[in-house]
């Protein structure tokens, strides 16, 4: 097992996700704000809106003397906000999909040892250039095998 096939199996599963949006295995970053919401502006139900995801390592890898290597990564959502079609509800919606993706794949498709399930650390409101969106900061530890 890597690093990367872990990453991979990480995106593949938020990837199941019905209406996720757009996923990034990466970080993304742009100096212009408008850049960096086009990373994330999707089609959903015939509406063109920012909806998108991505993953990024969060902490220092940990090894134990079992062969163990720990990881820990940042999965952030980003959804815009339209009040009208009440989207706090639909993006709460999404973050319990996305955590229940995980809850039943112990393993993420075979690519570790095993995992700590998501934990939600951030649930806020943001804007970024100008554009008002539900934001989350999603935590999940990983284990893998380096023996």
């Amino acid at each position: 097992m890597a690093e990367a096939t872990i990453r991979a199996a990480i995106a593949s599963i938020l990837g199941t996700v019905t209406n996720i949006g757009k996923v990034h295995d990466f970080e993304r970053w742009a100096a212009d704000w408008s850049k960096f919401i086009a990373f994330f502006r999707t089609r959903i139900s015939g509406v063109d809106q920012v909806r998108g995801w991505e993953i990024s390592r969060k902490a220092p890898i940990t090894e134990t003397g079992d062969d163990t290597r720990t990881h820990t990564y940042a999965i952030r959502g980003y959804m815009g906000v339209d009040d009208s079609a009440q989207s706090e509800k639909t993006f709460s919606a999404l973050v319990e999909a996305v955590a229940a993706a995980f809850r039943t794949n112990k393993t993420l498709n075979g690519a570790a040892l095993g995992q700590d399930f998501i934990q939600v650390e951030t649930l806020d409101t943001r804007s970024f250039g100008g554009v008002l969106c539900h934001y989350a900061e999603l935590t999940l530890t990983v284990y893998e095998s380096i023996g």
